[in-house]
This record gives C-alpha cells, sequence and structure tokens, in this order.
C-alpha cells in the first residue's frame, strides 16, 4: 500500500496518498502563493502538518520520545557517535543550545504552529462556505495548539507570537493559549465538520476524539482537574486515531530502533527505580518490551514500519482521571479510575494494551494513591514522549532524570533578542 509519492511543482512539493486517495503539500517548501485563496491547497498543507508532525527523524515524533526517554531511563543508546543523542543521555550541563535533536524539535514544532497560523488566518479567504472555512480552522487549531502545548513540555517558555524577536510565554500562558485553540476547535466540530474537507483529509486521527484527549491532557498539565476530567469523558476509549505510516515513510522510531544505530529500550523496568518495579505479572511489560539483558528491545507500537503510533491511548485518559481526582482529594474516585487500568486485559483494550493484574490494595493516603498512578502512567504510556513531563509533575527525585528543562536552541537564540537564559539544569 503506498501512502506517500512526490509530485514536484515549480512551487512546492506536493505528496500523494493513493491507499487514502489523498495529496498533501510538503510545508518544508516554499508555500504556493495561491494558498491563501484556495481551500485544495489548504488541505494539503494541513495532510502536510500531519507528515511533518509523525515521520522523519527531525519530527516531533522522534524528537519528543528520544528526549524525554533517553532523559529518564526509557532508552539505551546503542552509538555513543550520534552526538545529540548522547548529550541527551548525559544530560545536564552536556546538553547545549546546539543540540540536534531539541533543535530539530524546536525548528519543527515551530512549523507546524506557523503553518497552522496560515491556515486559521486564511481559511475564510479561500471560500464563501463558512462550514468548510470552519473545518479547516479546527483542523489547524488542533495541530496549533497540540505543537505549544508539547514543547513546553521541555522548555520552560517558548514565544506564542509569530513576530521577530518575540518575546517568551510561560508554561501556563502557552497551556491556557492551547487549550482555548481546543476549545475553538471544538465549536468548530459541534456545529458539524464539511465533508468537502473531510474527505480530503487522511484520516487516521479522528479530529474531536483527539482534541477530546489532547485537552484532557493538557488541563491535567495546567492544573485544572474538574476539566481534565470532563474532557477525558469526552474522548471515545474505543475509537482508535493513530499517525500512520508505510515502508516508503515509515514510523520514525520503528526504524530507527531496527537500525541498531541509534537507541532501544533500555530493560524492562520502563525507567521505574526498583521500589516501583513493575509486578512480573504484567502483560504490558511483554507488549511493550522484548529481548533479554542486555538485548532488550521496544515491540508495542515500533516493532515494524508501518505500526501506527496512536494519538492517545485509552489508559492515559483513565489515568488523567485518576490522577485529578487523586490531587482533588477524592480518593475512592482515584482508585476506581486507577483500577481499570490494572485490572484491564488486552482484549478489553482497543490497542491491546492490558495490565491484567488485581485491584489496587495499597495505603489509602493521597501519596501512595499518586505514587502508583505514576508508575502506571510510566509502563502504560511506554515511550509516549510523557514521561519528562510526568517525572516533574509528580516531584520525583531529581536523580530519576537529568534535566528539568532544556537549554533554547541556538537557532532560536541567534535570531530572537528576547529568548530568556537558558536554565541551569
Amino acid at each position: 500500500m503506498k501512502l506517500f509519492r512526490y509530485l514536484i511543482l515549480p512551487l512546492g512539493i506536493l505528496f500523494f496518498t493513493s491507499s487514502c486517495d489523498k495529496e498533501y503539500l510538503d510545508p518544508y517548501s516554499v508555500l504556493d502563493p495561491t494558498l491563501e485563496s484556495s481551500v485544495d491547497e489548504q488541505i494539503l498543507l494541513i495532510n502536510g502538518i500531519q507528515q511533518r508532525w509523525s515521520t522523519d527523524r527531525p519530527g516531533a515524533i522522534y524528537t519528543t520520545v528520544t528526549a524525554s526517554g533517553l532523559n529518564t531511563g526509557e532508552l539505551r543508546l546503542l552509538n555513543p557517535g550520534n552526538l545529540g543523542e548522547n548529550d541527551l543521555l548525559i544530560g545536564g550541563t552536556t546538553v547545549s543550545g546546539d543540540n540536534e535533536v531539541l533543535s530539530n524539535m524546536w525548528g519543527q514544532l515551530m512549523l507546524v504552529r506557523k503553518e497552522a497560523t496560515t491556515i486559521i488566518d486564511n481559511a475564510d479567504n479561500a471560500t464563501d462556505d463558512t462550514a468548510i472555512a470552519n473545518t479547516l480552522k479546527a483542523y489547524a487549531l488542533f495541530y496549533k495548539a497540540l505543537a505549544h502545548g508539547t514543547l513546553i513540555q521541555y522548555f520552560e517558555s517558548i514565544p506564542l507570537s509569530i513576530e521577530k524577536n518575540a518575546s517568551f510565554n510561560d508554561r501556563t500562558e502557552v497551556l491556557n493559549s492551547a487549550l482555548s485553540d481546543l476549545d475553538t476547535a471544538l465549536e468548530y466540530i459541534n456545529n458539524g465538520l464539511s465533508d468537502a474537507v473531510t474527505s480530503e483529509m487522511i484520516n487516521s486521527v479522528d479530529l474531536e476524539n483527539s482534541v477530546y484527549a489532547i485537552q484532557a491532557r493538557f488541563q491535567l498539565m495546567n492544573g485544572n482537574y474538574t476539566e481534565a476530567i470532563a474532557a477525558a469523558n469526552n474522548a471515545a476509549l474505543d475509537k482508535t486515531s493513530t499517525w500512520i505510516y508505510e515502508e516508503a515513510y515509515p514510523n520514525p522510531l520503528a526504524f530507527w530502533f531496527s537500525s541498531n544505530n541509534v537507541h532501544q529500550a533500555k530493560d524492562k523496568m520502563f525507567g521505574l527505580p526498583a521500589n516501583l518495579a513493575p509486578d512480573e505479572n504484567d502483560q504490558r511489560i511483554g507488549f511493550y518490551v522484548g529481548g533479554e539483558e542486555p538485548d532488550y528491545f521496544a515491540k508495542g507500537f515500533f516493532l515494524n514500519n508501518t505500526d501506527e503510533i496512536p494519538v492517545y491511548l485509552p489508559g492515559e485518559m483513565l489515568l488523567i482521571k485518576a490522577e485529578a481526582y487523586a490531587r482533588g482529594d477524592m480518593l475512592p474516585e482515584a482508585v476506581t479510575e486507577l483500577n481499570k487500568v490494572l485490572t484491564k486485559t488486552p482484549a478489553e483494550d482497543v490497542y491491546g494494551i492490558g495490565a491484567g493484574l488485581p485491584a489496587y490494595s495499597g495505603e489509602m493516603t493521597k501519596e501512595a494513591v499518586l505514587e502508583e498512578i505514576y508508575k502506571n502512567r510510566r509502563i502504560e504510556l511506554y515511550l509516549t514522549g510523557f514521561a519528562l513531563e510526568d517525572s516533574r509533575r509528580f516531584n520525583r527525585p531529581a536523580e530519576e532524570r537529568n534535566r528539568d528543562f532544556y537549554p533554547y536552541p541556538n537557532s532560536e537564540r541567534d535570531n530572537n533578542t528576547e529568548t530568556p537564559p537558558n536554565p541551569e539544569h
């Protein structure tokens, strides 16, 4: 099945998807000047944004999982000649603004929000059909919010405005902006999406459920627990929403894991300390990690080049609710949601992830319940890029991660006089 193929045009590069009969504009190229007034060009660009996010070594999937995984002990490095990854593994002051992985993450996610903003600003110029324009904006708002909320998990602040020497915004401002964009996207979705647009999209991403899921994720990060629970309740647990791949444009983690030249699963501990070691009967271990010491390898969504990677997992929504209830001192409700994860079998999960364990039997204290939730986030959500954010949010010991936040890329500092000083660690 062929998903991506090139057609070079004078002012850009178009990619086509014959498997879904979708085509899309390469966001790395010079934009076609008709973009502002063309619905078709804006559809191509949205599909291109999805490809940029999900594929290739500079993309969001590879860079976020790599940075988080090497920082928190999910991954081991196979070849220290990969200097960017090697510095991330060492951490501390070894990581500089020249780090290739971080520069790619920053640059690609900033491009995502730039192109998404272009669509948001010009959708109404491209058509008199309000439903079509609002559908274009709904997709673009999703990607813009996703870019902002993802970057702020790795950097202390980021610029929200697109201008020369843009000021940087703090974590709360960034998350509030992302959540506002998601709220607006939901308004458009609830008013009905246009088939003229959705029929031309790469349809692996379930937009409505993904918006609810990312909304729940960012509400939790922002400390809005009631809102996080409400959003998580709205995200369907029995439907899939994924980034899709083909051999020519492979799953970037599966591709580089299988190269045996960059990094791989570290062990079967999921980056957890000994006192939080996974239960030996936890069926998620075999789902995510194969092999024996020292030759462990990642499985799950990362074994084959065409493996799809979920945009969100059902277990994430359950654990968001568990954590939100626990932080709100509603421990019985928290344990109810936690038990849905602990007792879930592979057959009961749309992606086949299931611990198959007994219900929680630990102490009914806030500290103990939150610790169990953290443990299960690290296992259930292995290699999703959340490990660093989770380690900070749960106030885990400093030795369990090698940095809290990363230095700003020199590519930004050299072009923006407003770039803040780098965090010490």
